[in-house]
């Protein structure tokens, strides 16, 4: 399965340009369809007709009211046109056509949607009939929407989820998948995460597959998991190139070992299963998915 449609969460910062700018790098091998969603936050979802009722029935004097009604008015469409410029002013600038509903004419397109229901559910529902979801990374993320909006994709949408942090220079990736790492324990979470990022390797290099041994010597997550090696057994079985790179925990947190070795691989894609805890209970401990969504530097493929 090709990454032909793709759906990126938009937000008018620097930040978002750079996960519009990933989904359509993603998108764009295919010729595929790149749909940017505006999820609308509850602070913009107030109508002018909501707000005279609520004003009215605080008795705010009429000519105060109809001054509220035309800020609202006003305000009510800023963010969804600002959204909707931030990512056609993207897709322009990557070549990509304006197009709503296929068939795809065999070139890369884009359309751009608001969601006047911005709520996780509802984003996560929208995911479920896209190849990939795209999401910026929540690392300035005060009031946890993204992180929400996220997880909600992570667990509800079905499908892989990529995050996308800032990035310094142009404000893109140079590559994706062209030197991806998979951290891998032999789970089922980890197998899903390393299967649908094959759809990614098709340029790749050269693939790198993450042991991490524990105390007790153990690299996958039971005895009778396939190891790493069994992993790239199945890569060369594809006609790729994998390395098995095994490192012992010693004492480190394992996001933090997940990152440094991506770094040391030279990786532009790190590829993990998310969520092997709950996420309150990682919230509560300092959990592996928290801590790349938080601290990576490079664009990571997500599944549950």
């Amino acid at each position: 399965m090709a990454m032909t449609t793709v759906m990126v969460l938009v937000e008018s910062s620097d930040q978002g340009r750079c996960a519009m700018r990933a989904a359509f790098l993603a998108a764009r091998r295919d010729g595929g369809h790149v749909v940017g969603l505006y999820p609308v936050p509850p602070s913009e979802r107030l109508t002018p007709q909501a707000m005279y009722f609520s004003r009215a029935s605080l008795e705010v004097p009429g000519e105060d009211g109809l001054a509220m009604l035309d800020r609202a008015e006003r305000d009510g469409g800023a963010g969804v046109e600002a959204a909707r410029h931030a990512f056609e002013a993207v897709a322009a600038g990557l070549g990509a056509t304006l197009l709503e509903r296929p068939p795809n004419p065999g070139k890369l397109t884009a359309f751009f949607r608001s969601l006047s229901d911005g709520g996780p559910e509802a984003v996560a529902a929208r995911g479920r009939v896209f190849d990939l979801v795209t999401v910026q990374q929540p690392r300035d993320d005060p009031e946890h929407r993204v992180r929400k909006l996220l997880r909600a994709v992570l667990f509800q949408a079905g499908r892989p989820v990529l995050v996308v942090p800032p990035f310094a220079r142009d404000g893109q990736p140079a590559s994706l998948g062209r030197r991806p790492l998979i951290a891998w324990n032999g789970s089922a979470r980890a197998a899903r995460a390393a299967a649908i990022a094959r759809n990614f390797f098709d340029g790749a290099r050269e693939i790198g597959i993450l042991s991490v041994r524990t105390r007790n010597g153990a690299g996958p997550s039971a005895p009778s998991a396939p190891s790493a090696q069994d992993l790239a057994d199945y890569v060369a079985w594809h006609d790729m190139k994998a390395s098995v790179i095994e490192v012992d925990l010693d004492g480190h947190r394992l996001g933090d070992l997940f990152l440094r070795e991506a770094m040391r691989f030279g990786a532009d894609l790190l590829v993990m299963g998310a969520y092997a805890q709950s996420p309150f209970r990682e919230s509560l401990t300092g959990g592996v998915t928290n801590h790349v969504l938080s601290h990576a530097d490079l664009p990571v493929l997500m599944t549950h």
